[in-house]
């Protein structure tokens, strides 16, 4: 693990120098027996973790001529002597009186490590969010009328950027119909040949993806629903496919949703499951939640189906596999959240729903998805991270 280390000491300190060198090496040596960390005595923007090393007292001033070169939250490592904690202590007090994040790092040498790997990994989540550039195919569908993100506040907040992709453009592409062998799934090309919708499917998929390449996009959403009129077939499959290529892909335009998803795939690595949630049972915490189009790479096996609210072109109903899960979703005025730890019991077949259909029983009260809910899409991820979840967005 990369970390900028910041070293800060008062100039009186300069005939102890020898001294400080060695119970800095030795604080160091402490916090990190297994040699985990790689310290960048200088700034290094590439790094995803900036540590201010606080060596003595005496350290206020030359933190004050430096710390604006650097982003908040400002993490102080404070050592056992030499009047460390306090100088950090006054810092920290500098920082919160000025509304400045920062937090000091003090104590048992393990519990330190252990901090500085979850801040490592939200450092990492808030370095891929600051690199990423989604696409926008379109406006949020217009039943999606509370979805719509602030792209500026979006901007301010997280350091992303939008890029706004012409519909023409992407129905050109279309009409080309041509794609390459999907990474991962050659066979599809084989079941194409001999299934019209399957070759149209992946021609949308052949579509985006270049489209993707040509804007550096590295998510995107598209308002899928107006390609049923014209070509008669969705993107679901499309977004399977990019999902688990790497690509964070939302459908119906629904940008609270790719951003929540993307926030997902920055905390994991992986790709979630954008879904509506279809019936909840509250005094038992249960939800069933379906869409018709899941990441290739959370299922253990799928099947094609038509899309349920058009009964054209091609859904999916995929077997998601039973165990923990993280449900989340960002409000669209980017100021609070859902969030919401459980299990998946069940995977459903109704044909009242969309075609990939999971039931979840959550780990605490789930009444305030229906009566505060922001929009009509959650986001669904394997595993337990919430705490990561806050972490990273009370960073900012």
């Amino acid at each position: 693990m990369d970390i900028a280390l910041v070293t800060l000491r008062s100039a009186l300190s300069d005939e102890r120098r020898a001294s400080l060198d060695k119970s800095s090496h030795a604080f160091l040596q402490a916090i990190d027996p297994e040699s985990e960390f790689v310290y960048q005595r200088l700034r290094d923007e590439a790094c995803p973790l900036t540590l201010f090393l606080i060596e003595s007292g005496g350290s206020e001033a030359p933190f004050l001529k430096i710390y604006e070169n650097y982003s908040p939250p400002y993490y102080l490592l404070a050592q056992g002597g030499d009047n460390s904690l306090a100088s950090a202590l006054e810092i920290l007090s500098f920082l919160q009186r000025k509304g400045i994040k920062g937090e000091i790092l003090y104590g048992d040498p393990l519990s330190i490590n252990a901090r500085i790997k979850t801040l490592y990994r939200i450092g990492e989540a808030r370095a891929y969010l600051r690199k990423a550039r989604y696409g926008l195919f379109g406006e949020p569908s217009d039943w999606l009328i509370a979805s719509d993100v602030s792209f500026g506040e979006a901007r301010r907040k997280f350091g992303c950027s939008f890029v706004n992709v012409p519909f023409d453009e992407l129905k050109e592409e279309i009409d080309r119909r041509e794609y390459d062998a999907p990474e991962w799934h050659p066979e599809l090309v084989e079941k194409a040949e001999g299934n019209q919708t399957i070759k149209g499917a992946l021609g949308i998929y052949g579509a985006i993806k270049r489209l993707v390449r040509k804007y550096e996009l590295t998510a995107f959403s598209i308002r899928c629903f107006d390609l049923l009129g014209i070509y008669r077939n969705t993107p679901c499959l499309a977004l399977a496919l990019l999902n688990e290529e790497g690509i964070t892909a939302a459908c119906e335009g629904d940008e609270a949703s790719l951003l929540s998803m993307d926030i997902c795939r920055a905390l994991t690595g992986r790709a979630s499951f954008q879904c509506n949630p279809s019936s909840m049972d509250l005094p038992n915490r249960t939800m069933v939640l379906a869409h018709c189009t899941v990441p290739f790479s959370m299922v253990g096996k799928y099947e094609f189906m038509s899309h349920f609210e058009s009964n054209l072109g091609v859904g999916i109903r995929g077997q998601m596999k039973e165990g923990p899960v993280t449900v989340f979703k960002i409000s669209p005025n980017l100021a609070d959240y859902h969030l919401i730890e459980g299990e998946i019991e069940a995977n459903l077949a109704r044909e009242d729903l969309c075609r990939t259909q999971i039931q979840v029983k959550f780990d605490g009260d789930i009444s305030d998805f229906l009566f505060h809910p922001y929009g009509n899409h959650l986001i669904v991820s394997y595993g337990r991270f919430a705490s990561d979840v806050v972490e990273l967005l009370d960073s900012y």
